[in-house]
């Protein structure tokens, strides 16, 4: 069964989408826990950070930076990666947060 990002991903179900490219998925938080609290996703599925490739690993990190530029917060964030371990999703991704940036959240319809 895919995982709810997934279906996210598929827009079977909603999510206030901030950043998308072929790759990867950043959305709101849908309980957050910092004034800017995103979700930075893979779109290839992967049940967690141990068991995902490096290159994709890599490109998410290269998401995190953009996102960081684009909130013009790149010294001020925190990134959080559950692995098993406080994971709800079985479903790679990347906690983003930060208290600053927030006027910069402009997210798609």
């Amino acid at each position: 069964m895919p995982s709810i990002f997934t279906r996210i991903i598929n827009r079977e179900l909603p999510a206030k989408i901030f950043h998308e490219t072929d790759e990867v998925i950043v959305i709101a938080d849908h309980r957050p826990q910092a004034p800017v609290h995103l979700l930075i996703i893979p779109k290839t599925e992967y049940r967690n950070f141990y068991e995902t490739p490096p290159e994709v690993l890599a490109m998410v990190n290269r998401t995190v930076k953009l996102i960081a530029e684009k909130l013009g917060i790149v010294d001020h964030f925190q990134i959080q990666i559950n692995n098993g371990l406080g994971q709800e999703v079985p479903h790679l991704h990347f906690h983003f947060k930060s208290n600053r940036g927030s006027e910069r959240l402009i997210f798609e319809q």
